[in-house]
């Protein structure tokens, strides 16, 4: 669930709020971070335990993920090693008791890019997150990579290990909208809104058959890393490969 500041309509059309997982098992302590989230304009999903936020992740992709070090079932070095596998990079904040230096030169040699020190500051936690999320957008607006997928968006091309997959500019638009929203289940409206805006005269025929070429283009098969899933009835899910 990439969500880009860009000047392309596929990007444009996303929603500005950011989605940010909240890894915290302190009931107080959570309601403390969410309530500045809240104040920040940002969505929340609160995860109490590794677990949790791990079975959310097979399915979902966040703008964020602020975790706390210790929780009842390990620590979060378990869960940045896990979420650095994957080709999608959503920032990583992590918030701690500890101000131990090889603690935190350890969360961030392991993938983390920031680090704040309980009891927290609110205003300088949402400076933290408003700084992580605008480099985030910034990188990605011009490069997204999923496992061998590489997507140059300014060029308006998609690369499967580096190699120009030649799609039409429907197809792009129509990959670029799934990449950027991997893991969420997008209708047939959906996608005609989004993807088809400025050609109401297409119908959800249109999508189904657009998909299939998509599929073909990106060489998906039941051994890629990749699927593009379909709801029957309803819609289609990019899925991803952990």
């Amino acid at each position: 669930m990439y969500k880009i500041n860009s000047s392309h309509p596929a990007l444009a059309s996303t929603p500005a709020k950011a989605g940010i997982a909240l890894l915290e098992d302190n009931a107080e302590v959570a309601l403390v971070i969410m309530a500045a989230l809240q104040q920040g304009g940002w969505d929340c999903q609160h995860y109490q335990t590794i677990a949790e936020l791990e079975n959310t992740l097979k399915y979902r992709s966040f703008d964020l993920l602020i975790l706390d070090w210790s929780l009842p079932d390990g620590e979060s070095d378990r869960i940045i090693r896990w979420v650095r596998q994957w080709g999608d990079q959503p920032p990583i904040l992590v918030e701690s008791i500890s101000d131990d230096e090889t603690q935190i030169v350890n969360a961030l040699a392991l993938g983390a890019d920031d680090y704040v020190v309980k009891p927290l500051r609110i205003s300088e936690l949402q400076a933290r997150i408003a700084a992580l999320l605008r480099r985030s957008r910034a990188t990605l607006a011009d490069s997204i990579q999923l496992h061998a997928y590489r997507i140059d968006v300014p060029n308006r091309r998609i690369y499967l290990h580096d190699e120009d997959l030649a799609l039409s500019g429907m197809e792009f638009d129509l990959g670029l909208y799934l990449f950027t929203h991997r893991g969420e289940l997008l209708s047939r409206k959906q996608l005609l809104s989004e993807v088809w805006e400025r050609c109401p005269e297409v119908d959800t025929r249109t999508v189904d058959a657009h998909v299939s070429r998509l599929r073909k283009k990106l060489r998906i098969d039941d051994h890629s890393d990749i699927q593009i899933c379909t709801l029957r009835g309803y819609g289609y899910r990019l899925e991803s490969k952990a």
